[in-house]
């Protein structure tokens, strides 16, 4: 899990090399390189080691067939290395690279998370590449004949003065992310999850959705967690889980049986009560004062020089540095349940509801923290990305939606949070082959009396009981006009927005 920077733009001013080390450092205390130039580029990686602890991994890797700077995990890379090679690799870096510079990747083969940019020995650009569903971010810069890739927007804010994109912040107001603008700042985008800004898409959700067969047992869905699990453990370093009262974590504890948890919250929360009482399982818990919230929201907006999404990524950097303290480097989390399983309770049971009635405007009622205007940006988006898929059933549209463009949100929450503490989030159930089988199932077998996630559910009940596992969804909230001591109608909401703002001075 590092922090990747590529520019075709050679010699650099020390106020430059100053700015890229600064953004970019947070993402990997193990190592820093300098400013690198290769064949016009610079490049620039700093990591945080998990797989292949030692030295002789650091990036930017080069030789004289390319260079790489690569940002995630393979799990699956000592299978590929004897597929293709007949050899045992100790770096998945080392497998990426090789299997560049014969001509024998296949992104689609991949069984983990990335992003990377490599450049061959012309100088020229052959891959900037994203995972299949986003959990890694990649940003692009373009201007005239610049173009650079990064693993943190605000670098290229820093370095060229850009200023924040006015429809990224009302896509901020509205939904607490730039979701189509792609990033904050003007002329730069996200490199779309599942593609690869040189060759296109190497993923389409689509398929998924039209290679539909008929719905799995709970005991395969429970192997298939288990395999993800399984997967998500490769590690040189010490992994932990995030632990709160819902269905996902408490899944990945019974069938991991990982040891070191960690919970976080403000005295009172419920999630952190069941946690710290519970007799079956023995968890750290966090308790985070106001003073302690307020202080790390001001740090990590300065680190991040943009907006935060959630007030849940202070709770989940407290949580994160706590374990980073104890030796964890890798901490475990749920996401992807909610938006394969369909687990926005009220959401996808509206949508179950009215299966062959889409109504925009209701969906955004539900989904939105402030609805759109009809005119707005953020309503034409919305209305342009929904009409592609008139074919689908509402239940099936709102489903692809949460998976397309809601659960990188997630993922770049985690990812920030975490990697601002020096700790790797890693997600079991947010991979391909759950998503495949998640997608067996339909309305009537993910939604009940108001509850979704029935599977999951079903294969808790086994672990926990059924009035544990079929509670309803209490939710991780902050109560924002208590923590930052504000006494006047108005919202938490509006709280949120208005501090991150201010906070940037905006």
């Amino acid at each position: 899990m590092c922090g990747i920077f590529a520019i075709n733009k050679t010699n650099l001013t020390s106020q430059d090399k100053h700015i890229v080390n600064s953004s970019l450092d947070f993402r990997g205390p193990d190592f820093q390189s300098s400013c690198t130039e290769y064949n016009g580029w610079t490049l620039y990686h700093s990591r945080l080691s998990i797989i292949g602890l030692g030295e002789e991994n650091n990036q930017p890797l080069l030789t004289s067939k390319g260079a790489l700077v690569y940002n995630g995990e393979i799990f699956n890379y000592k299978k590929l290395g004897r597929k293709y090679f007949n050899k045992i690799f100790r770096s998945d870096t080392k497998l990426l690279f090789q299997l560049i510079i014969e001509n024998k990747l296949d992104l689609d083969e991949l069984d983990g998370f990335f992003s990377f940019v490599f450049i061959d020995c012309n100088g020229k650009l052959k891959y900037a590449a994203r995972d299949a569903l986003g959990v890694k971010p990649l940003f692009s810069y373009s201007n005239k004949n610049l173009l650079g890739f990064s693993s943190e927007a605000s670098v290229f804010n820093r370095l060229f003065n850009l200023g924040f994109n006015s429809k990224s912040l009302e896509e901020y107001a509205s939904i607490r992310y730039p979701v189509f603008s792609g990033s904050y700042f003007n002329k730069v985008h996200s490199v779309n999850p599942g593609s690869c800004f040189v060759n296109g898409d190497h993923f389409d959700l689509k398929t998924f959705f039209l290679n539909q067969t008929c719905k799995p047992s709970i005991d395969e869905l429970e192997d298939a967690l288990s395999k993800g699990i399984k997967t998500r453990m490769v590690s040189d370093a010490r992994i932990g889980l995030l632990l709160s009262k819902g269905v996902d974590s408490n899944i990945l504890r019974n069938l991991s049986k990982i040891n070191n948890l960690y919970s976080v919250g403000f005295t009172g929360d419920e999630d952190l009560d069941y946690v710290s009482k519970n007799i079956n399982f023995k968890a750290k818990c966090l308790y985070c004062s106001n003073q302690d919230y307020t202080d790390t929201f001001s740090e990590l907006i300065k680190l991040r020089g943009e907006p935060l999404s959630v007030p849940n990524e202070v709770l989940l950097f407290l949580v994160a540095r706590k374990a980073r303290k104890d030796g964890i480097k890798v901490l475990l989390s749920g996401e992807g349940a909610d938006e394969f399983f369909g687990g926005y309770d009220r959401i996808f049971t509206w949508a179950s509801k009215n299966i062959d009635r889409f109504c925009l405007n209701e969906f955004l009622k539900l989904y939105s923290y402030k609805p759109p205007n009809q005119n707005s940006h953020v309503y034409e988006c919305f209305k342009n990305f929904f009409d592609k898929y008139k074919t689908y059933n509402t239940f099936e549209k709102v489903r692809i939606y949460f998976i397309k463009y809601h659960l990188p949100i997630l993922f770049r929450r985690l990812d920030f949070s975490l990697m601002a503490a020096g700790v790797e989030g890693r997600e079991p159930i947010a991979n391909k082959h759950i998503l495949k089988l998640a997608l067996q199932y339909n309305s009537h077998e993910l939604m009940s009396g108001g509850l979704g996630k029935i599977p999951f559910r079903k294969i808790l009940a086994k672990y926990e009981g059924f009035n544990f596992a079929f509670e309803k969804k209490v939710g991780f909230p902050v109560d924002l006009k208590d923590v930052f001591g504000i006494t006047t109608k108005i919202t938490n909401y509006e709280v949120w927005f208005n501090k991150n703002l201010e906070q940037l001075g905006l």
